[in-house]
């Protein structure tokens, strides 16, 4: 009988140590496979990073800022192509300043070189009476990245005042 206990205890043993190494095959499959898997996420994301700019950038890259001498350009341009030998008459200023705001915001807008930029026509017009008068104008704003440009037109009847606001979007 004390054979048969210790063949007993030894098929106890023999499973017990059986049932330890395949339990720590499988952990080390387990984790072998979790590591590889780490891995292929690991390289995925770098072939991501590689293969695509990032999509977020808090300021604009050297050289896309926005273009204020273009800018000024159409502003200069579409005010003397609708302003030039006009006499001032009140109820047709309110069609010319729409049509002058409308004109250089599409201008604007049709520039390639305005990435990521949102901006704001203003146009005012007024008699020229010789007297002086004053405009200001305010916004909350990045010193850094966002800015303005304000042209003047005149001739002997009106002087028209356009300012357009460029806003970075982040």
């Amino acid at each position: 009988m004390s054979d048969e206990k210790k063949s007993m205890n030894t098929k106890k043993v023999e499973r017990s140590v059986r049932k330890k190494a395949s339990n720590t095959a499988s952990q080390h499959k387990t984790q072998t496979q979790s590591a590889s898997a780490q891995l292929s996420a690991d390289a995925e994301m770098e072939e991501e990073a590689v293969g695509q700019p990032a999509a977020y950038s808090m300021r604009p890259a050297f050289g896309e800022s926005f273009p204020l001498p273009i800018v000024r350009n159409i502003i200069n341009s579409t005010m003397a192509a609708k302003l030039k030998d006009k006499i001032y008459d009140k109820d047709i200023a309110k069609i010319w300043t729409r049509e002058i705001a409308d004109e250089v915001n599409q201008q604007i807008a049709a520039s390639p070189k305005v990435k990521r930029y949102k901006h704001v026509v203003q146009v005012m017009l007024g008699q020229e009476l010789g007297a002086g008068s004053t405009y200001l104008s305010r916004c909350c704003w990045d010193c850094d990245c966002d800015t303005s440009v304000t042209e003047v037109f005149t001739n002997t009847s009106l002087f028209c005042v356009c300012t357009v606001f460029a806003t970075y979007q982040y």
